[in-house]
């Protein structure tokens, strides 16, 4: 069984990914650590991002992930752009993690993807949980993990989808603005949800 994770920058995807693998042993694909992995310095990714973005990519093929994030988060067309480079690239590696964890054994793998709708592998996900929060919530969370200026959190922010997408897309729905002892109840009742759907 595969379940999608996805929702806004500074919601708490990556905490409700721990406590799921950590609680119940399921395994997660981070789709962050991808992208990171798949621009790593010499990749063929880059090496295809350079022809689009060359102000952003070194002669030796090392991706600038600060200015591309100048470029990307002020342009929708550009972000749009990089997106097309890179998804295919993702995707890919996501399918053969999912191989491995299958031939592993596991039975639930978590696919934690904050543009798991925009990369379009959503199709692949028996339900998808969608994590949104209180946008001065995400931003305060933000500046304290990234260290980054309001303006680029607010570039950030204008790239990705309000509450509404993800409430009219994802099977269930995780509000993330309020204590620990409200997340953790949310999440125990997510598992309760995995449970039943994996014992039929």
């Amino acid at each position: 069984m595969i379940i999608g994770l996805t929702g806004q920058s500074g919601a708490g995807k990556s905490t409700v990914s721990c406590t799921l693998s950590k609680q119940e042993g399921f395994a997660v694909i981070d789709c962050d650590k991808i992208a990171k992995l798949v621009t790593q310095d010499g990749s063929p990714c880059n090496e295809e991002i350079k022809k689009h973005f060359p102000e952003a990519v070194s002669d030796e093929l090392i991706l600038d992930r600060q200015k591309m994030a100048g470029i990307v988060f002020s342009s929708k067309s550009r972000l749009k752009e990089y997106e097309g480079i890179i998804y295919p690239y993702i995707t890919q590696a996501v399918y053969d993690m999912i191989s491995q964890y299958s031939s592993c054994g596991y039975g639930v793998i978590i696919l934690d993807a904050p543009t798991l709708f925009e990369a379009g592998i959503d199709f692949i996900c028996d339900m998808v949980i969608g994590v949104i929060a209180d946008k001065e919530i995400r931003k305060a969370r933000i500046r304290q993990r990234d260290s980054i200026s309001d303006e680029m959190i607010e570039k950030r922010f204008s790239s990705q989808r309000d509450d509404a997408f993800f409430k009219e897309r994802c099977e269930l729905i995780i509000v993330n603005d309020s204590d620990e002892a409200k997340l953790s109840g949310e999440i125990n009742n997510i598992i309760n949800k995995i449970r039943t759907m994996v014992n039929g």
